[in-house]
């Protein structure tokens, strides 16, 4: 049997345009250009209550006295080319159910490019009330899933046999910094902002054709997707039926763009990042607790790799992160039976050749392992905040050392120690400063110490960093800035806090033999010396680059050419051993 297909096309009524909006399950309202109504959808008349209302040629605050005011500055906002998404608002209707609603905006361009006006679309979703069971309850704030519910999903998608091709899909998001959104602008901005990120979740989430896209679209889900708040600025999201792992990167980088988007929280333009750890259920995760564990092993891997990143879970990330724990634990033990030492690399002056300074490099004196690599404990310490006890430590070491020299070799036998001064410590100065209050008090003369610190910590905070730097120059510290020429504004370090010592980073060092380095670095001696700073070349390994460096100008160097790090001990013998050398010691 033979079936004819018309191939005239059928006519559409006149007025399908408008019944096609009216169909639409969002709110869709249209503005002139002096921001007055043009047309709305019933869905936005239906949620601001304007049906008994002739809305049509009026704008919108005038309707709405006590909201309008936030509408009207995401209309202006509009008018200007922005695109913006806010004014999240809960509403109690008189049924028990609460509304949420979040409005995005955009300009109506004419085809000349000329802003003719203003589109808005409401978002909006509809919880029930507070008295439903504790497992199943909503978050207060944003309406959405809480973590019991999440929990509660998870446990059942673990425990069904499901489809072998798809499996559920779990995301942790979480958002940057989002504590200073509170202390900047109040609690009222943030709790909008997570209304407006809830939303934004929700209407994001439940279009599976953006969680599809360029794919095969999966039958809808049985039980259909989550989206739950889990803590104060962290969100979980569960898509159930997910055949290709392809499909759930791309939607966690598509979540990461939707809360990427400004935000328009009263009169305050807010762009946040956040990070997403993301993973397909399997044989591995049997409990809720494993899922959780390893959810949280991805997002921290996120974090680690910067904002607006997602990281999906691997086992090779959960048996890293147990040796981190291991070796974290392992460090707290070292600070408490006092396994770390402390050696002294020797910093030489190149116009005479006796030992000027040192610099004081953390060990771990490992009882079963032996010495270390800084470079496998110093992140952790640092990102544990156990290096602000620690740094502690090493200065309160340090003192002592020196007065041990002091009395054995004299003071002329070292002018100073430098000790490194990590970015935590120094933006939570109140320990480092307490110390050497502390050992200013005892009587020692803090003028022997330098205070090497990276471009990093000068960065994170330049109000703080000025403030520090002020009150170590008011005890007599000398500062360093390490690594000079590395960063994106060393010259600008140089400029705002006027350091006492440069140190010339090794890598430049090794590039003297070729005509590039060596006049990149006479460059770095030229700026050291307009802002009064004295010279310190480290990696020098060779003959040719010390008499290069001698030649140039720079003051002091430090590297394998002289020795490596030593400790305290044979520090004190090497030092000697110049004094008597170049004639130093009556």
């Amino acid at each position: 049997m033979t079936t004819s297909v018309s191939r005239e096309p059928e006519a559409l009524p006149s007025d399908w345009v408008r019944h096609f909006v009216d169909e639409i399950p969002s709110g869709i309202a249209v503005f002139d250009h002096e921001l007055r109504y043009i047309a709305a959808n019933p869905r936005w008349i239906n949620a601001f209550h304007l049906a008994a209302t002739a809305f049509a040629g009026r704008r919108h605050d005038e309707l709405d006295p006590l909201g309008g005011a936030g509408m009207a500055e995401l209309l202006r906002c509009a008018l200007s080319g922005d695109t913006v998404e806010g004014c999240a608002n809960l509403e109690n209707d008189g049924a028990g159910q609460r509304h949420q609603r979040v409005v995005g905006v955009r300009p109506r361009v004419a085809h000349n490019g000329t802003i003719i006006g203003v589109v808005a679309a409401l978002h909006e979703i509809v919880t029930g009330d507070g008295g439903q069971r504790a497992e199943h309850a909503h978050d207060q704030l944003t309406g959405i899933a809480g973590r019991s519910s999440f929990l509660a999903r998870v446990r059942s998608a673990l425990g069904s046999d499901g489809n072998a091709d798809c499996g559920t899909a779990t995301f942790l998001l979480d958002i940057d910094n989002f504590k200073g959104i509170n202390d900047l602008y109040g609690a009222r901005v943030g709790d909008a902002v997570l209304q407006t990120i809830a939303t934004r979740l929700v209407t994001s989430t439940r279009s599976r054709a953006l969680f599809a896209a360029g794919s095969e679209i999966q039958p809808a889900p049985a039980h259909g997707d989550l989206i739950a708040r889990l803590g104060a600025d962290e969100f979980g999201i569960i898509l159930d039926a997910v055949g290709d792992p392809a499909d759930v990167e791309l939607f966690a980088r598509r979540l990461l763009q939707v809360v990427s988007a400004p935000i328009l929280a009263g009169e305050q333009r807010i762009r946040l990042t956040a990070n997403i750890g993301h993973l397909i259920t399997g044989r591995a995760h049997r409990t809720d607790d494993d899922v959780l564990r390893d959810l949280d092993v991805a997002l921290q891997e996120a974090k680690m790799r910067g904002p607006n990143s997602a990281k999906v879970w691997e086992p090779a990330l959960t048996s890293a992160m147990g040796r981190r724990l291991g070796m974290l634990d392992q460090l707290h033990r070292a600070v408490d039976e006092g396994e770390f030492v402390l050696h002294y690399q020797p910093i030489l002056s190149l116009k005479d050749g006796r030992v000027a300074g040192a610099e004081a490099l953390l060990r771990w004196n490992h009882p079963s392992d032996g010495l270390v690599p800084p470079a496998i404990f110093l992140p952790l310490l640092e990102e544990s905040g156990l290096i602000v006890p620690v740094g502690c430590w090493v200065i309160r070491d340090v003192v002592r050392q020196m007065q041990v020299w002091h009395m054995l070799y004299g003071r002329a036998m070292i002018d100073w120690v430098s000790v490194n001064v990590s970015p935590r410590q120094f933006n939570d100065p109140a320990p480092l400063l307490a110390t050497l209050a502390e050992i200013n008090e005892g009587g020692f003369a803090l003028d022997r110490l330098k205070m090497e610190l990276t471009e990093s910590a000068f960065m994170r905070s330049p109000e703080l960093a000025r403030g520090v730097l002020s009150q170590l120059r008011d005890l007599g510290i000398r500062v360093a800035l390490d690594d000079f020429g590395t960063g994106y504004s060393a010259l600008g370090a140089l400029r705002q806090y006027a350091v006492d010592t440069i140190k010339i980073d090794c890598d430049f060092t090794a590039r003297l033999d070729t005509t590039d380095g060596k006049e990149l670095v006479l460059a770095l001696l030229k700026i050291a010396r307009i802002y009064g700073a004295d010279v310190v070349a480290e990696g020098v390994e060779t003959i040719m680059q010390r008499d290069t460096l001698r030649e140039a100008g720079c003051g002091f160097a430090q590297g394998y050419l002289f020795a490596k790090p030593m400790d305290g001990r044979f520090f004190g013998a090497y030092a000697l051993t110049h004094l008597v050398e170049t004639g130093s010691v009556a």
